[in-house]
C-alpha cells in the first residue's frame, strides 16, 4: 500500500517539515516511531532514519511494539562534527518517502558553541576544555577566561550549516525533536521580553522550543506536545498547533477565554495529524 502526502498546485509532493516541541518524557520519539510502524504496516518503502543525542532510541527500540521494525535506522551523536557527518551520510540515502529526524536539534546548537569553546580555550590557553578548571580558579573571573570576546557568527554559521543545508533542504520528509522554555513576561522597565516575531507565533501557546532562534522561522510546522496516557495505559498526547504554514490545515487546541489554547487529546499522531489534518493518503 502507498503512503503518499498530499500535492501543491504545481503538482509536486509536499515535502513536511514538522518540529515537535514538549518537557521531556513527552513522547515525541513515541511518535516518530509509530509513523515508522504505520509505513512498515502498511507496506511502505519509506525509510526512517534518526540522528540522536542519547540512548533513548535503543530503550524505545526494544519496545515490543518496534522491535521489529526494519525501516528504522539511526546514529548516535555527541560532537557536532558527528552530527554534520551523520546529516551528510542520510542526506545521501534520503529518497522522496523517506524521513529524517533528530533528536534533539537543540542539542545539536549546544554541540556547535561546546565546539567553538575548545577551539578558543585550545588557542587561548594550549589546553583542551576539560583541563583548564586549575586557570579558572586562578583568576576568578570566568567571562575572562578562557573565553574572552565570544564571536557568534562562527557557531551560528556551523550551525546553519547543519539547519540549512542538510535539514531543511533536501528530498524526503523532517520531524524535528526540542525541548520548550517558557515565554518570557515584559519586566516593568520593559528591558526584559520576548522579541515580537516569537510572542506572534507562540503566545497563545505559553512556551516555545527551546535551542537557537532562527529555528521557529525555518521549518512549516511546529506543535507542542504534552504526554498523556490513552485507552489501557495506551501511550498518547494533548498537542496544540504553535504554527501552520500549509493555511489548508486545521489548527490543533481549544481557545479558551484568556486566548490561550489547550491541546487536544491525541492518540495516534499518523491518524490523527498526518492523515486526518494533513491530508496524506492511504491507497
Amino acid at each position: 500500500m502507498a503512503i503518499t502526502p498530499p500535492r501543491m498546485p504545481n503538482g509536486n509532493l509536499i515535502k513536511e517539515r514538522i518540529g515537535v516541541y514538549g518537557p521531556p518524557d513527552a513522547g515525541k520519539t513515541h511518535m516518530f516511531f509509530t509513523l515508522a510502524k504505520w509505513h512498515h504496516d502498511l507496506g511502505s518503502k519509506a525509510r526512517f532514519y534518526g540522528i540522536n543525542t542519547d540512548t533513548s532510541w535503543d530503550v524505545l527500540y526494544c519496545n515490543p511494539e518496534f522491535s521489529s521494525l526494519p525501516n528504522i535506522e539511526w546514529t548516535e551523536v555527541l560532537y557536532f562534527q558527528e552530527y554534520i557527518d551523520a546529516a551528510k551520510k542520510y542526506h545521501k540515502m534520503l529518497t522522496p518517502e523517506d524521513w529524517l529526524s533528530v533528536d534533539l536539534m537543540p542539542m545539536g546548537w549546544s554541540a556547535t558553541q561546546n565546539e567553538y569553546a575548545r577551539i578558543l580555550t585550545k588557542s587561548k590557553s594550549g589546553k583542551k576544555l576539560e583541563d583548564v578548571g586549575d586557570l579558572w580558579e586562578q583568576t576568578g573571573v570566568l567571562d575572562e577566561y578562557p573565553i574572552k570576546g565570544w564571536d557568534w557568527g562562527m557557531p551560528n554559521a556551523r550551525y546553519q550549516s547543519l539547519a540549512n543545508n542538510y535539514i531543511l533542504m533536501g528530498p524526503g520528509h523532517r520531524f524535528l525533536m526540542y525541548g520548550e522554555k517558557k515565554l518570557l513576561k515584559e519586566s516593568e522597565s520593559g528591558r526584559t521580553k520576548e522579541a515580537d516575531e516569537v510572542t506572534e507565533i507562540f503566545g497563545h501557546v505559553g512556551y516555545k522550543p527551546d535551542g537557537q532562534k532562527d529555528d521557529p522561522f525555518r521549518y512549516h510546522t511546529f506543535l507542542r506536545v504534552q504526554g498523556i496516557y490513552g485507552k489501557g495505559g495506551k501511550r498518547a498526547h494533548k498537542v496544540t498547533t504553535a504554527k501552520e504554514r500549509w493555511g489548508n490545515r486545521r489548527r490543533l487546541g481549544v481557545t479558551m477565554q484568556n486566548n490561550h489554547t489547550r491541546g487536544e487529546k491525541m492518540e495516534d499522531f499518523f491518524l490523527e495529524y498526518l492523515v486526518g489534518v494533513a491530508g496524506w493518503q492511504m491507497s
